[in-house]
């Protein structure tokens, strides 16, 4: 099966540095048994040893955008949260409110800050 959707629980929340240069952060899910994780260091890194002060703030977006779709505020109520999740080819490429109306999917909207990066950038040397 390619693409589903399920109701999943969140089993465990992560911020972890990933080869001791780099901060990303991922939520542990459990879908009818089964662990899949969404986020991690496939999905978001912090810039190198912290990052450049002209990185875009991927990591804070993960984390706000988590808590957004689960009516959280603060990081660790995401355990025990239920979410709607988007699995692709075995892997969950987005979360949202149980309802589906509030969709987060990280690659799309962090490829879409890193575009308005370089649309500002490219603005200010032209």
């Amino acid at each position: 099966m390619e693409f589903m959707m399920e109701i999943g629980t969140i089993k465990a929340v992560h911020i972890y540095t990933h080869r001791r240069l780099y901060v990303t952060a991922e939520l542990e899910l459990n879908l009818k048994g089964v662990k899949y994780i969404f986020g991690g260091h496939d999905v978001l890194l912090s810039g190198m040893n912290g990052g450049e002060s002209a990185d875009p703030p991927f990591l804070g977006r993960f984390l706000f955008r988590c808590m957004q779709i689960c009516r959280v505020d603060n990081w660790d109520q995401l355990k025990s949260s239920k979410v709607l999740v988007e699995i692709q080819h075995g892997k969950v490429v987005a979360i949202a409110d149980i309802t589906g109306n509030n969709w987060f999917n990280p690659t799309a909207e962090f490829e879409a800050m890193g575009q308005e990066k370089e649309q500002r950038y490219s603005s200010r040397t032209s």
